[in-house]
């Protein structure tokens, strides 16, 4: 376990289906200044490119990833990625929802790193994530409180 895992869990004001809608298209991630997934679809197995912002400017760093579990039943999208066979670095992402009661979803969205250049605080700048993750969930948040306000 790395001292620089990150874990954040925020309320959105809107049903889990809608929410699981918007955080599954990942060829729609507008909303999402800080990450992007391009991949040919979120399926466990599938390997694609995740495009970094650290400040949300469209200055993008290019790192490989593959999926993890993608479960819509479980509410559950993950994936991971790797240097040196995970020796040097591994990152493993989870954005998980939960129902809280209807209408009414928890994000819990984590990072768990392993590898060399975490445990010496090299390799990211992991306060920049932590702060990343935060605003992703903010923004997802607002993205999908809005598409459920004008459903209504």
């Amino acid at each position: 376990m790395s001292r620089h895992n990150i874990s954040h869990e925020t309320i959105i004001e809107a049903p889990i289906d809608l929410v699981w809608k918007e955080l599954i298209a990942i060829d729609d991630w507008e909303w999402n200044r800080w990450t992007r997934l391009k991949a040919t679809e979120p399926v466990e197995g599938t390997s694609g490119k995740l495009m970094a912002s650290y400040e949300g400017d469209d200055k993008w760093q290019e790192f490989d990833f593959t999926f993890g579990p993608v479960n819509e039943s479980s509410h559950i999208l993950t994936w991971q990625g790797s240097v040196a066979g995970g020796c040097l670095f591994s990152g493993y992402h989870t954005m998980q929802l939960e129902s809280v009661k209807e209408g009414q979803t928890k994000l819990i969205h984590k990072e768990q790193f392993g590898g060399l250049l975490p445990m010496i605080g090299a390799g990211l700048p992991y306060k920049t994530l932590n702060r990343n993750y935060l605003l992703m969930n903010e923004s997802l948040k607002d993205n999908v409180e809005k598409k459920a306000k004008n459903k209504t």
